[in-house]
């Protein structure tokens, strides 16, 4: 067989597979989706030094609008959900300090709205797994995590 033809035969091999997996894939769907109820917990740890043991508190956000704010010695957890109807829901979680109000760390976290959060973090972390947040300037350490309920 020629050069050209078994080129041409590849050619023909590869659009054929294509073609093949094109008309496998699911159909598109248009329309609204069904929105898939959450409720989100968050634990969140903290202490002034890494001498001291952690103290735990807990929050709960399920509807638009929540928002939780713990406030420790030097170190603020603040935790939003916001599901607008029209995009992804999103956690937004930001820990200030508290003694100058600067903003140390922020996470956003998006979520379909037809789907259920997976909490796929080994350990009992959640969805966000473990976070370790330190005080710029004193010993304080935060530490959370986030999780469907």
């Amino acid at each position: 067989m020629s050069r050209i033809k078994r080129s041409r035969l590849a050619e023909l091999a590869i659009a054929a597979a294509v073609l093949l997996i094109g008309c496998t894939s699911p159909p598109v769907t248009s329309g609204p989706q069904a929105v898939v109820s959450v409720t989100i917990e968050c634990q969140v740890f903290y202490r002034a030094s890494t001498n001291e043991s952690l103290s735990e508190s807990k929050i709960r956000l399920t509807t638009d609008g929540d928002v939780e704010l713990i406030e420790f010695d030097d170190l603020g957890f603040n935790a939003s959900y916001i599901d607008d109807g029209f995009e992804a829901r999103s956690l937004v979680i930001s820990i200030t300090d508290l003694v100058s109000g600067d903003e140390i760390a922020r996470q956003l976290n998006q979520m379909d709205r037809g789907k259920n959060l997976i909490n796929q973090f080994i350990g009992g972390h959640g969805f966000t797994g473990l976070i370790y947040v330190f005080h710029p300037s004193s010993p304080g350490e935060l530490q959370y995590f986030c999780e469907s309920t």
